[in-house]
Order: C-alpha cells, then sequence, then structure tokens
C-alpha cells in the first residue's frame, strides 16, 4: 500500500490512516506527506484492532499545521521481516529533504528490496529526473525490487523514463501506466486526474489493484496483492 496522506492539511488527527489500513491490512504500507506524529498514533490504535505494525520514519521536515515532522514513513505488519533499514537524502531536491528510504522484506515468499520515496513537487521538477536516476541506480544491485511513492511525475513523462528503460523492465501495478499514454491508465491524484502514485516491480509482479478515494479529497490510496507468478492484465480497480 502506498498513500500519500496529505497529512498537513487532513485534520482529522490518526483516524483516516488507521480506517485505510484497516480495510486493507497490508503487509507494508509506504507513506508520503504525513504528519509522523499521527502516523505513530495510528499504529498505536490498530493495535486494539489486533494489527501490529513497525514504524519506521524516513526523510522528513518540520510542517507547523503537523506541529512536528512531515514526511515519508513505512510501516511494516508484525511477521513480515524488515532488516537493512535505511533513509538516503537525493543529490538534489528543493529544499525539503526529499529522499527514499529503503529494506529488504519477503513478499509472496520471494526476498524483495523496497523503496519508498516522494519526488520533488513542480517547483523542484528540473532536478526530477535526477532524483528518479539516484532511485534506479539505488535499486540496481537488487534482484526483485519494489519502488513505491508519490512521483510526482506521470509515468509518460520525460523524467521517468530510466524507469522504463532499465534491464529487467519495471512493471507499474496498472499495467495500462507506462512509458506510452493509455487511456485506462487510472490517475491517482483525486483533483487533476493525473497518475503521480507509483508501485513499480521488477523481477516480481502484482495480482491486482486497488484504488481508493478519501475525503480528504487528495491522492488516492494504491494497494496491491504482490504474486511471484505472472502478473495481472486489469486495470486498477475502485474500492
Amino acid at each position: 500500500m502506498t498513500w500519500n496522506s496529505h497529512g498537513q492539511d487532513l485534520f482529522s488527527g490518526p483516524g483516516l490512516l488507521r480506517d485505510q489500513i484497516r480495510k486493507f491490512r497490508p503487509q507494508i504500507v509506504l507513506l508520503q506527506e504525513s504528519c509522523l506524529g499521527e502516523v505513530r498514533q495510528a499504529v498505536g490504535q490498530l493495535e486494539a484492532y489486533g494489527l501490529h505494525y513497525q514504524y519506521k520514519p524516513g526523510t522528513a521536515t518540520y510542517h507547523f499545521l503537523c506541529g512536528g515532522d512531515n514526511g515519508q514513513a513505512v510501516l511494516v505488519a508484525k511477521g513480515t521481516p524488515l532488516s537493512n533499514y535505511k533513509t538516503v537524502r537525493y543529490s538534489k531536491d528543493d529544499g525539503e529533504k526529499r529522499g527514499y528510504s529503503t529494506f529488504t522484506t519477503k513478499l509472496a515468499g520471494r526476498t524483495v528490496q523496497v523503496f519508498n520515496t516522494h519526488l520533488n513537487s513542480a517547483r523542484g521538477a528540473g532536478t526530477r529526473p535526477d532524483q528518479v536516476k539516484d532511485l534506479i541506480a539505488a535499486a540496481r544491485p537488487y534482484r526483485r525490487t519494489l519502488l513505491g511513492g508519490d512521483f510526482n511525475a506521470q509515468p509518460w513523462e520525460s523524467a521517468m523514463r530510466p524507469v522504463w528503460e532499465e534491464r529487467p523492465a519495471y512493471r507499474d501495478v496498472d499495467p495500462y501506466c507506462g512509458k506510452d499514454h493509455h487511456r485506462w491508465c487510472n490517475g491517482t491524484q483525486e483533483g487533476s486526474g493525473k497518475k503521480f502514485d507509483h508501485l513499480l516491480h521488477q523481477g516480481i509482479n502484482s495480482r491486482a489493484c486497488y484504488l481508493r478515494n478519501t475525503r480528504n479529497e487528495d491522492h488516492r490510496v494504491v494497494v496491491s496483492d504482490v504474486t511471484a507468478g505472472a502478473p495481472s492484465t486489469a486495470t486498477c480497480r475502485f474500492v
């Protein structure tokens, strides 16, 4: 599961995040633009429902509306392996401490290296291609990788070219979202309809993809079921 929760403008405490996790019960949650204090509260509240998650913070900056840090975080369900966790800043960013977190885990019985990222917004668009290159280079040594997060770029934009040119090839969990525009590629930002939020597989596939609107009407929640088998050919389904 990946979600840019737009936490600093949510004003609903940890409840909305808690409820999305309760609905999908994902093994791994990749969060961007989240109030990290609220993420920690949500983890505590999930305990009451028998859902136990390990919390790992990523790159973040202080935001007065959060009353603390706003940025990236990773939640990993109890029983899911997590090792070699680290956070890395990009060589170039827009002043908001952009970077990625990465760790080793097991999905569908296979060892996978997972990356969670949030690339520059429009004001830093010029450095976004360098950030994509940094991310792909960091992932290259691993046999199976999952790149998730808010890339602030649609799949067919030039900044995303290194993703599609890499070999072995990456695939988005939505099979219609790739280097060429396709009308069946579902947008993940509610207001604009743009496809900014990605779950990109290499060496492992997705057998299903789900999108969910939330009451803050910003980014949609993106959820995928990982499989060691053949990839799905179905478009992401709204739930």
